[in-house]
């Protein structure tokens, strides 16, 4: 029988050719169940809340969402950006929260907030919040007493001990100022998505208080179908003044708040807020403007002064983490580093004393996943092996082994969660031959059940495009400096060596992404190969997991390393038999649109085709933490912004260009596209484009995707194979 054909409505329709893989993945607090959103059997877009057993290896949904969502129901704004900010196009069930004993979850669904108890017969559902408010970044507290989210940009609590008090904690939220609310820089650059911190013992919350009303008013765009909207946003263009921030502490007993004292610099970026298992005492992680230094500060609650525990600097930048733990028993603190070249981790005593490195070597640590203090033993993620496979490990705190003892056995990738008791782990597996599976593991690494086996067998939605599965394989080239870099190859499929295939490069390209991994991969990618394409995924100096010494070469310009490390890889790819070196093409998104521009304006005429999509064309239109991150403030660095946009370079454009961008794109602002229509039309250049309006940075959504890729597939026939000039 003649296997079906891979299309890309099939790839964007229903069953999910990937599996039915659960997300979101937790231990309860006892370690006893496993909760998880799994797609409704109603729509792959809508998620699901299940539970599953660990003493008997059971499974039930917990709470289904199509009755709880209301269609009528519109997203508020700063929900729209939060979940923009976090990449979420699922709805339903998209986040959820085990309270501190386990007898209850709390999540929202659409800006309502539900209480599902436990350790009720029936597992009984509450509303707690009325359809007419809409709530956002809800908590338990840490003795399961409140449940607190924010609401009209302050901060409110419900008590939870049968009467359901409302109290608000904060009042002057309003206009430009907000309480609690985790502002744009914070979400999408800092990657801090909460702006409050409960105190372990409930008496104290801080919150950090932004005010936007220094950051500069401008116009934003949003063109729908049918609607065309402005919107007076405030944006911190790089160069411009961010929103200023107060870091308080507000007293429940005493209903106060105090101010700490963030040294007397507005300029600043609050990093990180911990509190320490004491109760008295808040850690704060201050980043300076130009992110080359990083301290970690102590601060009493009690009378409000501060020490400096310890300072990273660079002479790039510094990197921000989530890996500062404190450890109960000892009072000790473990903290992560890149000043190695790779971020690996430390134990510190409390005064900031280094006591020892905890792991070493060229390799980066990813992050910790668990910290065993009964057994003094610490479990995170990284990348010994390679920077394609990421595994967990373990080390020892007080005699810590070298190379720490690996966990998980099969090659590929793994993504992990501990119990809090550090028994047991969760591993969510794949390959480029095997989709996401879930299993459970004690924590030696024994497996002891499949939560999701999602094996390519009969039934599997993807069984019966297994055989046609192209084959990927990787290996490494030397950069101009030595440094490997990383790269994957796809094959078309069928393959016939002695034929010569069109070849499209994907790229990314950009600091804090990685390609080239040993994964589950794109769906896109495997419709490409099946239709007589090979497929080149490069790694360049500046992307993530390969060390900061990799990362370091694009400071101060961007665009030159990454473009002249992909024509290392074009160059390979030239030289296999059977790849057509006349027939090169290229495709990016965001940082990968503007990678699609620079070489098909820098790279001689390398390049037939090229689709852009989202892409950055000047620098000066990006946001402050990003840009400046990279490119220092424009008036310390005009050059380099000059040099990094790709306005300078349009006249050495070749080749068959496509450019797409959502119309209401508020990341990539959609004035990169217009700005660079404009230049391109001056020049007298040809291109073509496609907007989509309504659609956002990720251009998510079924339609959206099916129309988008389409397009892009009968681009490149008719650009890159031969006798099919109208792309049929």
């Amino acid at each position: 029988m003649r296997s079906p054909q891979l299309t890309v409505q099939r790839i964007f329709s229903e069953p999910d050719l990937n599996g039915s893989a659960p997300v979101a993945l937790r231990f309860s607090p006892d370690g006893q169940r496993i909760s998880y959103l799994r797609n409704s059997s109603e729509s792959i877009e809508r998620l699901d809340l299940w539970t599953y057993s660990v003493d008997n290896g059971s499974a039930s949904v917990l709470v289904r969402s199509d009755s709880l969502v209301s269609n009528d129901r519109i997203l508020s704004d700063h929900e729209k950006a939060k979940r923009e900010r976090q990449r979420i196009t699922a709805s339903g069930i998209i986040e959820y929260h085990w309270s501190p004993n386990g007898d209850a979850l709390i999540f929202p669904v659409d800006g309502n907030l539900f209480h599902l108890d436990l350790s009720s017969d029936d597992n009984s559902l509450r509303q707690l919040s009325d359809d007419s408010t809409f709530e956002t970044d809800v908590q338990f507290s840490p003795q399961g007493n409140y449940v607190s989210f924010v609401r009209d940009q302050n901060i409110h609590l419900i008590q939870l001990d049968g009467t359901l008090v409302h109290r608000q904690l904060t009042f002057d939220g309003a206009n430009t100022v907000a309480n609690g609310v985790a502002e744009f820089i914070a979400q999408e650059e800092m990657h801090r998505f909460s702006g409050y911190w409960w105190s372990p013992d409930e008496q104290h919350m801080a919150f950090i208080q932004t005010d936007e009303s220094d950051v500069a008013v401008s116009q934003r765009y949003e063109i729908d179908a049918d609607d065309f909207k402005v919107f007076d946003q405030r944006y911190p263009y790089t160069g411009t003044a961010n929103a200023r921030v107060r870091l308080g502490i507000a007293s429940l007993q005493e209903d106060s708040i105090r101010w700490l004292d963030l040294g007397g610099r507005d300029d600043i970026y609050l990093a990180r807020v911990d509190w320490l298992p004491d109760h008295l005492t808040l850690a704060v992680q201050i980043q300076a403007r130009d992110q080359k230094t990083l301290q970690l500060y102590f601060y009493d609650t009690s009378d409000g002064e501060r020490r400096l525990i310890l300072t990273e600097d660079s002479t790039t930048w510094i990197n921000l983490h989530n890996d500062l733990r404190f450890l109960k028993s000892s009072g000790r603190f473990i903290w992560a580093s890149e000043r190695s070249g790779y971020k690996h981790l430390y134990l510190y005593e409390l005064d900031g004393t280094l006591i020892r490195p905890l792991t070493s070597g060229e390799w980066p640590v990813s992050q910790m996943k668990g910290v065993d203090e009964k057994n003094e033993r610490i479990y995170f993620e990284g990348f010994l092996q390679s920077p394609t496979e990421k595994h967990l490990y373990s080390v020892a705190l007080q005699t810590p082994e070298h190379p720490p003892p690996q966990l998980t056995e099969e090659p590929g990738w793994h993504d992990v969660e501990i119990s809090l008791d550090c028994r047991h782990y969760i591993d969510r597996h794949s390959d480029t031959a095997t989709p996401p599976r879930v299993s459970l593991h004690r924590i030696d690494g024994e497996r002891l059940d499949d939560l999701e086996s999602n094996s390519l067998r009969r039934g599997h939605p993807y069984f019966p495009f297994r055989e046609q599965h192209a084959e990927i394989r990787f290996d490494t080239l030397p950069a101009a400096d030595g440094q490997p870099l990383h790269f994957r190859i796809t094959r078309p499929e069928p393959f016939d060596p002695d034929r010569r295939y069109p070849a499209i490069v994907l790229v990314y390209g950009g600091p804090g992404v990685q390609r080239v991994k040993n994964e589950w991969g794109s769906l896109w990618n495997q419709f490409l190969a099946r239709q007589g394409y090979a497929l080149f995924e490069l790694d360049n100096r500046g992307a993530s997991n390969h060390g900061k010494a990799f990362e370091d070469p694009i400071h101060g310009e961007l665009g030159r390393v990454e473009t002249a490390d992909q024509l290392v890889g074009v160059e390979y790819l030239k030289s296999l038999s059977w790849v057509d070196e006349d027939r090169l093409g290229v495709f990016g998104h965001s940082y990968g649109g503007y990678m699609t521009l620079m070489l098909m304006m820098k790279a001689g005429g390398v390049f037939k085709a090229g689709v852009a999509v989202a892409p950055v064309t000047d620098w000066r239109l990006y946001d402050t933490h990003y840009t400046e991150r990279y490119l220092s403030h424009p008036k310390l660095n005009a050059a380099g912004y000059e040099q990094s946009n790709v306005f300078p370079y349009i006249q050495q454009l070749q080749g068959e260009l496509l450019i797409m961008h959502g119309m209401a794109d508020d990341n990539v602002l959609f004035t990169n596209s217009t700005k660079l229509f404009k230049a391109l039309q001056d020049g007298n250049h040809k291109f073509e484009m496609m907007t989509y309006p309504g659609s956002k940075h990720g251009l998510g959504g079924r339609r959206v995707n099916i129309h988008r890729f389409e397009t892009i597939a009968r681009f490149f026939r008719r650009t890159l194979q031969r006798g099919r000039p109208d792309g049929s």
